[in-house]
């Protein structure tokens, strides 16, 4: 039987979060969204299971329209030097959703990263809009400064191959000794 509930916490950078129906709390866990990121707030219908560690949600359809809908995905591939990128998402399956550099928070997103998105439909297809790192690779971002790739202009080579997956300093210069 289909229970209705309103998502009382959800933290997309950890995935899972709490449901709140008749007066009881229903874990959630991103796996059982199909792909959509939640807030607190969205209503939800979903069926229950039982687990060592309590009742968990699943068979979840979230009810929110496309326009406010967010979705989870997985930075697929960016071109910091092309300003584009694509993303993949359980959401939208067989489809990479386009993603210019303007899109991110700071310009840049790496490889691999998980993400959480808006998607607006265009006439060669999905775009990806309002990007958010998750994560490790959020908490990353956040310790560089937000630096991205537009704080990287200027550095030259000092700061190695930013953006191939080696983050590697290599000194501008080298004293005898």
């Amino acid at each position: 039987m289909a229970l209705t509930g309103v998502v009382k916490s959800f933290n997309p950078h950890k995935g899972w979060g709490f449901i709140e129906s008749n007066g009881q709390d229903v874990f959630l866990y991103k796996g059982d969204l199909k792909g959509i990121c939640v807030d607190k707030g969205t209503n939800v219908q979903f069926t229950m299971k039982s687990t060592e560690k309590g009742t968990q949600a699943e068979n979840v359809v979230v009810i929110i329209s496309p326009d406010e809908a967010s979705y989870f995905g997985e930075i697929k591939s960016f071109n910091s030097m092309k300003g584009y990128g694509f993303i993949t998402s359980e959401a939208f399956p067989n489809q990479d959703i386009f993603l210019l550099k303007t899109d991110i928070q700071d310009g840049y997103a790496p490889g691999g990263c998980p993400c959480r998105f808006k998607v607006t439909m265009e006439e060669k297809g999905p775009r990806a809009q309002e990007v958010q790192l998750l994560g490790q690779a959020a908490q990353d971002m956040s310790m560089w400064g937000g630096w991205g790739m537009k704080g990287m202009k200027g550095m030259g080579k000092g700061m190695g191959k930013m953006g191939k997956g080696l983050n590697i300093w290599q000194p501008m210069f080298m004293k005898d000794w």
